[in-house]
Formats: C-alpha cells, structure tokens, sequence
C-alpha cells in the first residue's frame, strides 16, 4: 500500500456509513407503514362487517368501534387510545334498509413513527383504511325486534 492511500479506507467508511443508516431508517419507516396499513385494513374489513349485522345505527357503529379495537389491540402500530372508527351508509331509525344497501367504516388510528423523524415523519402519524359491507339481509331491523 502506498503512502498516499493510507487512511482511505477511513475515509470512505466515514462517508458512506451515514448513507447506510439512513438507508436502514427508510426500510424501518416503510415496513412500519405497510404492517400498519395491513392491519388497519383488516380491522376495517372486520369492523364494517360487524356493523352490518347490527339492529341499529347506534349498535352498528359500536360494534364497528368495538371491533376495530379488538384487530388492532397490542398487536399493530396504532397507539393506544387512538383507534377511531366512522359509518356511514347504515339506515336511520325507522328507515328500512334498501337491497343491495351496504355500510361503510372508516377506521383511522396513530402511529408511532418517532424514531423515524430524521426522515421527516411526524411523531404520530395517522393512516387509515376503510371497508364496505352489505347490509345482512336477515337481520331484523323493524321497531320491536
């Protein structure tokens, strides 16, 4: 090795490592997404189908709520406490349901992207998912049911 060569490989060690960590940050940010955006499509799927078994339009968006928690509890991205879910599309009371009627949900939650905000994510970040469901043809709805 020649004099002028020595501490080269120093060198470019120093500037490429930076380069490396910022290349695993982006990895780490972008799985963390697709898994979050795999469960909340999931919990989405599985909320607007619980609200399209229910009784009324108050059952149907606790049932949606209830079920979106359930999906993603301990087990996915969303913080504790953030899970939020929207229905629309449900008949109001009194209202029959139309054939072919369907409910949608909306489910939204944050997710903690705090160790990625050297590439720009905000702390929490919010995603979201939503699902259609038909309303379940057998469910009686009527007053008295």
């Amino acid at each position: 090795m020649s004099r002028g060569q020595r501490g080269s490989m120093s060198a470019e060690l120093v500037i490429v490592t930076p380069a490396l960590i910022l290349l695993l940050l982006l990895v780490g940010a972008a799985g963390r997404v697709v898994e979050g955006q795999g469960h909340l499509d999931g919990a989405a799927r599985d909320a607007a189908r619980a609200a399209s078994l229910a009784q009324s339009q108050p059952q149907a968006a606790q049932a949606a709520l209830q079920a979106a928690r359930a999906d993603l509890g301990g087990t996915s991205w969303c913080a504790v406490g953030s899970v939020r879910a929207q229905l629309t599309g449900f008949p109001a009371a009194g209202q029959p349901a139309q054939p072919g009627a369907a409910v949608t949900v909306a489910v939204t939650c944050d997710v903690d992207m705090s160790p990625f905000g050297l590439l720009g994510f905000r702390p929490a970040t919010v995603l979201g998912s939503q699902a259609v469901a038909p309303l379940d043809v057998f469910t009686c709805r009527a007053p008295g049911c």
